[in-house]
């Protein structure tokens, strides 16, 4: 269901609604060949805002950041779609890793919500008090290679089966949840923010104040687990 999941009740508090914004060059095959890179090779790395980037079949290369804009309670609507609020800092991200590309034009922009999770892992039941309807969630902006695993769940889970798939650890709904509104969107701005002051701090080769740190570590897990956050 990905972020509208949280138009159901029991599912409001175990996902956090955020943006991710993408942004799309100019065709540059030529460019992207003189780099090696033509395996059309998806990339991402370990931040908690997290980069992602791949080249296209038509030679452009599509460049996105995780962390965007928070949606307020169940709400999902027109802020999550259409042109990027945050084109210009996704670009400049881009940049900073390709700075030979500095000179290629953005063609395209946009932005689209993601379910995020309190460990970053989809979870799977069924609807409360609706044992014909089941679901899969939380995939947390990584679902290509987990919704394989997950069309496995939900397939036993349909079929009432009992087996590896529906008694395996993603099952059941999480233990902990995020925090009620208004706390949970107030809450996460500010953690955001933090986030963005240590994530540039490091970029900038500088160190990262206490109060800073002890406010990332409330945030929810990242696509890759690193140890000291």
């Amino acid at each position: 269901m990905n972020a509208w999941g949280v138009r159901f009740p029991e599912l409001r508090r175990k996902i956090l609604v955020v943006g991710s914004d993408i942004v799309a060059t100019a065709p540059i095959p030529d460019r992207i060949e003189q780099t090696g890179w033509r395996d059309g090779l998806a990339i991402s790395d370990s931040r908690l805002l997290v980069h992602y980037y791949r080249t296209t079949d038509d030679g452009r290369i599509v460049f996105g950041k995780g962390g965007g804009q928070l949606a307020f309670g169940s709400r999902v609507g027109r802020r999550f779609e259409g042109n990027s609020p945050r084109r210009q800092s996704v670009e400049a991200a881009l940049h900073a890793t390709y700075p030979n590309l500095a000179d290629v034009p953005i063609e395209q922009d946009w932005t689209g919500p993601i379910d995020r999770s309190r460990t970053g892992l989809p979870f799977f039941g069924y609807l409360k008090g609706k044992p014909n309807v089941a679901f899969g969630i939380g995939y947390s902006g990584n679902g290509v290679g987990p919704s394989f695993l997950g069309g496995k769940i939900l397939a036993s889970l349909a079929l009432e089966k009992e087996d590896e798939w529906s008694r395996c650890g993603l099952v059941g709904m999480p233990p902990k949840g995020f925090p009620p509104e208004p706390f949970r969107f107030v809450g996460g701005h500010m953690v955001r923010a933090a986030i963005v002051r240590k994530e540039k701090a490091e970029d900038e080769g500088r160190r990262v104040d206490p109060i800073t740190l002890g406010l990332v570590r409330l945030a929810p897990a990242g696509l890759v687990p690193v140890k000291g956050r």
